[in-house]
């Protein structure tokens, strides 16, 4: 299990949670499938082939227990839209698996959080609405997220060659009620991409959180 001095506090149970999957699992699969399902399950009943395919490995006891994972995530999502902030429950956890964790293959360090909060208030006005702006390095969200805690009502473009970090990305926007979509490829070579989502597509209307799923092979 990761140190306790390594997880943030609102991430401890989670944490606790995740790492029961440690002996009969690679965590690293654990995460992508987690948020493959949370996918799943925002959107709107049409992707069950993919949530079966997914959860075919795993026992009762084991989905049950994605399912406290995901409330555990609700719960913080919620807890910041109380006192009107923003966070990144999913990237803060996912940099303490890949940097720590001894069976990771890799590390993941995504700009701190008080950095895009400060670069988001650099270019955008309060007053700079209505616009598509693009990202086309993700990551996990965070300057989307940062960028619309400043302004509320743009519609953002997002790229990354990481599959994970595309989902992280479509969630985290997700449950920030941000408008998106988010294409898996190679932004400098504008390639096809391996998949693509989009977030709370009509939300002005009908207040539904949703994540749609788009597999471009």
């Amino acid at each position: 299990m990761l140190k306790t001095r390594d997880i943030p506090k609102e991430l401890k149970k989670f944490n606790s949670l995740f790492f029961g999957f440690e002996y009969k699992h690679n965590l690293n699969q654990v995460f992508d499938d987690l948020l493959t399902l949370i996918i799943c399950a925002m959107a709107r009943g049409t992707q069950e082939p993919l949530y079966f395919e997914t959860i075919k490995k795993y026992s009762r006891s084991e989905l049950e227990t994605f399912c406290k994972l995901f409330a555990e995530l609700v719960i913080i999502y919620e807890n910041s839209r109380i006192i009107n902030d923003w966070c990144d429950p999913l990237g803060e956890y996912y940099e303490c698996l890949t940097g720590n964790y001894k069976k990771s293959n890799f590390g993941q360090f995504f700009t701190p959080k008080a950095i895009c909060t400060m670069m988001a208030s650099f270019v955008i006005d309060k007053d700079d609405f209505g616009k598509t702006i693009n990202e086309p390095c993700s990551g996990s969200g965070r300057m989307v997220l940062a960028s619309n805690h400043v302004t509320k009502g743009n519609y953002y473009v997002c790229e990354d060659l990481d599959p994970i970090c595309c989902k992280m990305t479509a969630i985290n926007l997700c449950f920030h009620e941000i408008r998106a979509e988010i294409h898996c490829h190679n932004a400098l070579l504008m390639d096809k991409p391996r998949f693509s989502l989009a977030t709370n597509y009509e939300f002005w209307k009908n207040k539904t959180y949703s994540i749609l799923y788009y597999n471009n092979a």
